[in-house]
């Protein structure tokens, strides 16, 4: 009898690690975590969210506030609710754009505001404040540049314009008013 058992005692220990072995394969195998993200439910939402970019300097170029943020998986759009941007230029606010709803895209650099959008620039030089309210306004920030297919009332100073949509080149200081345009200028 106890021969039988000093036989069966190797036997029994290789089986019981190779038993040992493959529950350790199977647990540490590397893979999906948890489960995959419902496409139609946001990845995450944020309340009262303020994000900063900033050039190789460390000089400020862009400030995004809103009272909520939130991204679906997988997406480049950040969507938000009451967004404010601040963009600037070598430190200083260059240009501002506030809307109720919108989003901005992550990837192409490109913010859109779908309702109640508010543009200013500031005074700068010779150049006197400029002011824009449109319901929709889409701004590349990249290559400066801010269009609206919708009715819009502009002030220049004390000058004031209205059309039906617009394209706004920064970069070479140009506007063109597409539909309706009914401009007041004032020295």
């Amino acid at each position: 009898m106890i021969l039988r058992s000093n036989r069966l005692f190797p036997v029994t220990l290789v089986l019981l690690m190779a038993l040992v072995t493959i529950w350790l394969n199977q647990i540490s195998q590397l893979g999906s975590f948890g489960h995959d993200l419902n496409p139609s439910k946001p990845e995450f939402v944020s309340e009262q969210v303020t994000a900063t970019r900033f050039d190789t300097q460390g000089n400020i170029l862009q400030r995004l506030t809103a009272d909520r943020l939130w991204q679906y998986p997988n997406r480049h759009n950040l969507y938000f609710d009451n967004g404010d941007v601040h963009v600037y230029k070598l430190g200083r606010l260059d240009y501002r754009v506030q809307g109720q709803n919108g989003y901005y895209n992550t990837r192409t650099k490109q913010a859109f505001f779908d309702r109640a959008a508010h543009l200013t620039k500031p005074a700068e030089g010779t150049q006197p404040d400029i002011e824009v309210l449109t319901s929709e306004l889409s701004v590349d920030t990249v290559k400066r540049y801010a269009s609206s297919p919708s009715p819009t009332t502009f002030h220049y100073g004390k000058s004031v314009g209205n059309s039906v949509g617009f394209n706004y080149d920064y970069n070479a200081g140009t506007i063109n008013l597409l539909a309706s345009a009914r401009v007041t200028y004032v020295k």
